[in-house]
């Protein structure tokens, strides 16, 4: 009896351990999804008691100041995003939700209270993946759709500073549209690809980190440790990043 070929086995395996990632990753996907829609009454009713604001109104003072801020602050990736000239505008930011699309695809909307900056009361910043007939793992980005900021007049010099800060201001990054395989020379698309998957990590983060474990960053506040992770060495960062940011 012939002994199979082990590289033959081997591939065969690679094959299957291939689809089976594939389809764990669909897996946790979907389930994610399934979380979130099942408990949206209970994150509109987190954020409205810790920011104070439902829709329109500001229903009362804010038992924990800054919360939203605070949480994108925290969190490891995210807070390399919250640059000195996003701090005053992200004080109005009172939730951030989640739009689920075909597949992959999501949304992240930013809702705000009215402010000094800009007009804008929602945001939105759309992800896009590609579409294969055969199972993949995790899938590539294809574009990614960020909304208009409508600066207001007493803050256009702000808006430039953000839009020279590039990928290193939160609004920038809000603001963001690009479409894979856009680049017309080798050196636009090195820079497109890094900008397209640092936009694409830092949404996931925002999703699957800063949204659901919003009050765990905040959990100090209740007397409890919670995702204190790199703390220490947060303020040092932030010392570092800000000296390094643009003078305005």
């Amino acid at each position: 009896m012939a002994t199979a070929d082990p590289k033959t086995a081997l591939k065969a395996l690679y094959d299957k351990e291939s689809e089976l990632n594939a389809q764990w990753e669909r897996d946790i996907h979907e389930a994610r999804k399934k979380h979130y829609e099942h408990n949206k009454a209970f994150y509109q009713r987190r954020a409205e008691l810790a920011t104070g604001w439902s829709g329109d109104t500001q229903t009362h003072h804010a038992p924990i100041v800054d919360f939203w801020l605070t949480a994108l602050r925290k969190e490891h990736e995210i807070r390399k995003l919250v640059t000195k000239p996003d701090l005053g505008p992200l004080k109005s930011l009172i939730d951030i939700r989640i739009e689920w699309l075909e597949g992959f695809d999501y949304v992240l909307v930013f809702h705000f209270a009215p402010n000094e900056y800009f007009t804008n009361r929602v945001m939105r910043k759309e992800f896009y993946y590609e579409k294969t007939a055969e199972p993949t793992g995790e899938p590539s980005p294809l574009e990614m759709r960020g909304d208009r900021i409508h600066w207001k007049k007493n803050h256009i010099l702000q808006a430039e500073c953000h839009a020279r800060i590039g990928t290193r201001s939160f609004f920038a990054f809000v603001s963001r549209s690009l479409v894979y395989g856009d680049a017309q020379t080798a050196e636009e698309e090195t820079a497109e690809d890094a900008r397209m998957m640092e936009d694409f990590e830092m949404g996931e983060s925002i999703r699957d980190c800063v949204q659901p474990y919003a009050l765990d960053f905040s959990s100090k506040v209740f007397g409890v440790e919670g995702n204190t992770q790199g703390e220490e060495d947060e303020n040092v960062e932030e010392d570092e990043e800000e000296s390094d940011d643009m003078d305005w």
